[in-house]
């Protein structure tokens, strides 16, 4: 199925279920640099996707979630969801990615019908507190069918 739209989210933009990550957080023009707090050292952090519902009277699609982020040795994403409304239409669990520059895609399988606004949520891990404890989050978009 061809992409209807495209919807992405700025990094700066991220929420914090950890409050004490939120105080740590360097929000800049090109993205939200996360690093540990003495709380904790993983935790969620969420996107709020701007979210078609419907695209000229038809029920949009969620096709593949996306991320863009960098991180410092230390650091990576272990899990990816994708959220319609308090319904999880998607899980990618026990994954380790790390780098400079990653452009991750999520393909969502069966395509769900979107009813209620999406969200993607990424549980963040760090190996310590060290000076490449860090992730940077560009930011994060959903393509739509």
């Amino acid at each position: 199925m061809p992409v209807k739209e495209a919807s992405w989210i700025h990094g700066h933009s991220v929420q914090f279920e950890n409050y004490s990550w939120a105080a740590r957080a360097l929000r800049q023009g090109c993205y939200t640099r996360v690093t540990p707090s003495n709380e904790a050292t993983s935790g969620w952090v969420h996107f709020a996707i701007p979210t078609p519902v419907l695209i000229n009277d038809v029920r949009s699609k969620a096709q593949a979630a996306l991320i863009r982020f960098s991180s410092g040795a230390q650091a990576s994403v272990g899990a990816i969801h994708v959220w319609d409304g308090e319904t999880r239409i998607y899980e990618r669990n026990g994954v380790n990615y790390k780098g400079n520059l990653q452009f991750i895609i999520e393909m969502i399988p069966n395509k769900p019908d979107v009813k209620w606004g999406t969200g993607i949520s990424v549980l963040l891990n760090f190996n310590g507190r060290g000076e490449d404890a860090w992730v940077e989050l560009i930011s994060a978009g959903i393509d739509f069918s």
